[in-house]
């Protein structure tokens, strides 16, 4: 009968330590009461307080390093230290722009610092030289990091829609990590979910706080990262494909609402509440049950690119766009079906 090794009982030990703290903190930043007041794009209709990203962060960065030790894994080497400093850099710049609302241009400027401190440390996609080679990889993984960054503080905007996604996301890739060759993604996603799942009960299904842009943009870099790390280490052909997969949901409704703004003749850079789950949202669909279709959905994609991670990396792509877009599309045309039954106004 196999042993389960020590470490992995301390190990496990530390992630119930990690929601634990993240928890604490968070009903300590519900006291400190930062308060997030409604506006015409807000779902909730009474002063809310934010800044609950503040626990999910500190909490992974203090069991992290106890948590790689115990586990074995390397902390010290250049890529994690990057990544850690982007990470707690922009976290921190947010949480600064919680409490005094700065314009969004310093909010995109410590957006591009951080993904170039990332992209720096060596996590960025290595392109073959007739693509360009290392700079247009650098290039293109900072704009993916930057992409990534904006598109989950956008679509942090209903109950547990982020929190959950992003926790649902780390399950599923903590499960298949050894199969698409980066085991050493596990703990850390392990211990990521653990934070989240900190707050998700002050957050879901009734919200006692918010992520707040700290939460959304710290975990948003964090979840770009690993992209990065799975298709530069994965060695499956399509093994790339996982990280855009789980994160499929929030891409698609990402592009499809700039897109369908653009053709309007809207502002791209307009506040608004023109995302599908806004839409939803205010056609009269109870929003918990959205979220608990965009975490279905998160899940749909950890299959797709299980399926897609061993065909050659074009037939992959194919199949795993076709199949990511199929429940998106069905949930665009419900949307569609919605307001026009239940009318929300320009969308």
């Amino acid at each position: 009968m196999p042993i389960v090794p020590y470490p992995f009982f301390l190990a496990v030990f530390c992630l119930i330590c990690a929601a634990c703290l993240a928890a604490f903190l968070v009903r300590m930043m519900i006291r400190v009461a930062v308060l997030d007041h409604p506006g015409h794009r807000s779902a909730h209709e009474r002063p809310t307080p934010k800044g609950g990203g503040v626990g999910v962060m500190i909490a992974f960065f203090v069991v992290f390093p106890v948590l790689h030790l115990i586990t074995g894994q390397p902390f010290l080497n250049t890529a994690v230290i990057t990544t850690a400093l982007a990470t707690g850099l922009l976290a921190g710049i947010s949480w600064l722009d919680d409490l005094y609302q700065w314009p969004p241009s310093i909010k995109f400027a410590a957006q591009c610092l951080a993904a170039g401190l990332v992209v720096a440390g060596g996590t960025s996609l290595p392109l073959p030289a007739i693509w360009g080679g290392t700079v247009a990889g650098a290039l293109l993984s900072a704009l993916w990091l930057v992409f990534m960054t904006n598109a989950v503080n956008f679509m942090d905007g209903l109950n547990g829609l982020i929190s959950g996604s992003l926790a649902t996301c780390c399950l599923v890739m903590a499960a298949v990590g050894s199969a698409f060759g980066v085991p050493d993604l596990v703990w850390p996603a392990l211990l990521l979910c653990a934070c989240l799942c900190g707050f998700l009960p002050f957050n879901y299904p009734k919200a006692r706080i918010f992520l707040g842009d700290v939460g959304s943009q710290g975990c948003g870099l964090l979840a770009g990262a690993a992209a990065l790390h799975i298709a530069r280490t994965s060695p499956l052909p399509s093994g790339w494909l996982l990280g855009p997969c789980l994160l499929f949901p929030l891409i698609y409704d990402v592009l499809f609402t700039l897109a369908r703004r653009k053709l309007a003749g809207h502002s791209l850079v307009q506040a608004h509440r023109g995302h599908l789950y806004q839409v939803l949202h205010r056609s009269g669909v109870n929003p918990a049950l959205v979220t608990l279709a965009e975490w279905g959905c998160v899940l749909w994609g950890g299959l797709v690119a299980s399926l897609a991670a061993p065909m050659p990396p074009v037939p992959g792509f194919a199949c795993a766009l076709g199949l990511l877009l199929a429940p998106q599309l069905l949930w665009t045309g419900f949307a569609v079906m919605r307001t026009r039954r239940h009318p929300v106004g320009p969308w």
